[in-house]
């Protein structure tokens, strides 16, 4: 059998600005310990997923669908086997806000952010909304036909599935130190920072720094500078820019240091990654 590329493409369908959609095929990276700033349901269409969250490890299969709420740390890569390579899933990536306001309507109160169980396989979804998602991204001038699919999809996975609301995050000097830090990072990751000027700004122990970021965000400081980086650098090369140019104006000086770290993060390489998405 001839081996498959692998492939990742990302989609921002019109009208839906809240919402993005992962198509991937034979991507064999093992994922470490991570976080996501929006919620993600992921559907796996063939092969086997290993999901690492705290101390329980979860095997997501064919057909099964697994809900990350946002800020969850875990790991997850795809099960070693024989048809490996035709390890391939999408994905539906929606932002804490659009969720609020639809638990808000559903229920008809304000409502936070509702909750799901990282650690359960759901079989129980709308398959035929969640199949409308990603077929209507092809179709043009259905913008209407969209935001009914994703709504029809994620009102039942809230209604059937939701355990609630996600208890607000509780406030505290270190966590203040943590937001402050990280907003440094998301305004100067272009440039070289320090673990030592990062605790210094925090008002901390560059190791208790490290420890108490890797605890609230799933990344280590330095993890998170070389995410913002590959995150920049992906925006670009969707705009076209060059390989080169993308990695230097993201804050990388080294062209193999740049694809090692986007192939860690994104799955694919950078090539690649380009030839798929522009």
């Amino acid at each position: 059998m001839k081996p498959i590329k692998p492939k990742l493409i990302f989609h921002e369908p019109d009208g839906l600005p809240d919402v993005a959609l992962v198509e991937a095929t034979g991507i064999d990276n093992q994922f470490p310990r991570h976080v996501h700033s929006s919620y993600i349901f992921t559907l796996i269409d063939n092969g086997e997923r290993k999901l690492s969250v705290n101390s329980t490890t979860v095997t997501i299969k064919t057909g099964e669908l697994c809900i990350l709420p946002p800020g969850i740390p875990h790991k997850c890569e795809p099960i070693s086997t024989p048809e490996s390579e035709l390890y391939s899933y999408r994905a539906l990536c929606v932002t804490s806000n659009y969720m609020v306001r639809l638990t808000t309507e559903i229920y008809g109160r304000y409502c936070r952010e509702p909750d799901f169980d990282p650690e359960i396989a759901y079989t129980d979804y709308d398959k035929t909304s969640f199949e409308d998602c990603f077929t209507l991204i092809h179709v043009p001038g259905t913008e209407l036909e969209r935001q009914a699919a994703l709504n029809s999809f994620l009102y039942h996975i809230i209604e059937k599935h939701s355990r609630g609301e996600r208890l607000p995050r509780k406030a505290g000097a270190q966590l203040v130190a943590l937001q402050r830090v990280k907003s440094f990072i998301d305004q100067n990751f272009q440039r070289q920072i320090t673990l030592p000027e990062l605790a210094e700004r925090a008002c901390l122990s560059p190791f208790h720094l490290q420890k108490i970021f890797v605890d609230e965000y799933g990344r280590s400081p330095q993890e998170y500078v070389i995410f913002k980086r590959i995150k920049e650098a992906q925006r670009l090369i969707e705009s076209n820019t060059p390989l080169i140019e993308a990695a230097l104006k993201s804050g990388f000086s080294d062209q193999s240091h740049f694809s090692k770290h986007f192939k860690k993060v994104i799955g694919i390489s950078p090539g690649r990654f380009s030839k798929e998405n522009i």
